[in-house]
């Protein structure tokens, strides 16, 4: 199924030539590129670039996790997809790596974030969502530079963040490349 929802686009095949930057500004917030990869499936299909920006390099995944640590997620994409459909993938990825507790702990700030994308029918190649935490106002949601809105839960982005740098990310070389112990190749 999740395969299936990726590979209805023709030109899933190419790698974003999306440049990231090395260093980013948000609100009063300046950070500097921790990562970047290409989430791939099939081994063929670059689906989207995501890119972690933090205040200062970190390569422990408690040190990023911290609800503490202010930080930026930018996920480009090089796919058109149904955004119910893509939040239902990243629903269930997200569940795999929290246990029964940690999930009904998050369940509120997933319900806002869904929320957010309410007026949002697609994605298309080339959008980027912006996610940007600052842990006393909560996560700054965008699509395209456009404000979506906030997620007031704290932990929400800790939950998301798991994703990629939990204990079975969706794919392991990413996780290293958002850690920044593996950069980016185009052929992953």
């Amino acid at each position: 199924m999740v395969l299936a929802l990726f590979c209805a686009t023709a030109g899933a095949q190419e790698v974003s030539t999306v440049q990231k930057a090395n260093k980013s500004q948000f609100s009063e917030q300046s950070w500097v590129l921790n990562g970047v990869g290409s989430r791939v499936m099939a081994g063929i299909f670059h689906v989207y670039e995501i890119a972690l920006y933090l205040p200062h390099e970190h390569s422990v995944v408690v040190e990023i996790l911290d609800e503490d640590l202010p930080k930026r997620v930018a996920l480009t994409f090089n796919v058109d997809v149904k955004s119910a459909q893509l939040l239902e993938v990243t629903y269930k990825v997200m569940s795999e790596n929290h246990t029964v507790e940690e999930l009904q702990k998050a369940e509120a700030g997933w319900q806002e974030f869904s929320m957010l994308f309410s007026g949002v029918k697609e994605i298309h190649r080339n959008d980027q969502i912006r996610l940007d935490f600052a842990n006393a106002s909560g996560t700054q949601v965008s699509l395209n530079g456009r404000d979506l809105g906030r997620v007031n839960d704290r932990g929400f982005m800790r939950a998301f963040l798991k994703i990629w740098l939990g204990e079975r990310p969706v794919q392991a070389n990413l996780k290293e490349k958002l850690l920044g112990l593996k950069k980016i190749s185009r052929n992953e």
